[in-house]
């Protein structure tokens, strides 16, 4: 299946690196709603173990907005650090809040 580059949201397949530990999954490129480049909950525990990762605190707390545009009550407290590969070429060093979202496990804002 071709991916659209010119749409304004897309899956891709990519790589989470650190250190050369490398975990893989599909994440969702928005690059037209969202600000931050977010990661859910439930999937934080298995790229820290993996990639041998801690998160790291937040010097001030965060509030997003949904896709509706609404204030989130979800208050964002953590962030990982690591390096994205996309398509094979693509690399970048990439902060992810992590928060509980609901259709995606990781969301990645306009590049």
């Amino acid at each position: 299946m071709k991916e659209n580059y010119f749409e304004k949201s897309f899956l891709i397949d990519t790589h989470l690196i650190f250190q050369n530990q490398s975990f893989s999954l599909r994440l969702l490129i928005d690059s037209d709603s969202i600000v931050y480049t977010i990661i859910h909950f439930n999937l934080v525990n298995k790229v820290c173990e993996k990639l041998k990762i801690q998160s790291i605190s937040l010097a001030k707390e965060k509030l997003i907005r949904d896709y509706d545009e609404k204030i989130s009550k979800k208050i964002i407290t953590h962030k990982i650090l690591f390096n994205l590969i996309i398509k094979s070429h693509k690399k970048l060093t990439v902060s992810m809040l992590i928060v509980d979202i609901d259709y995606h496990e990781v969301i990645l804002s306009k590049l």
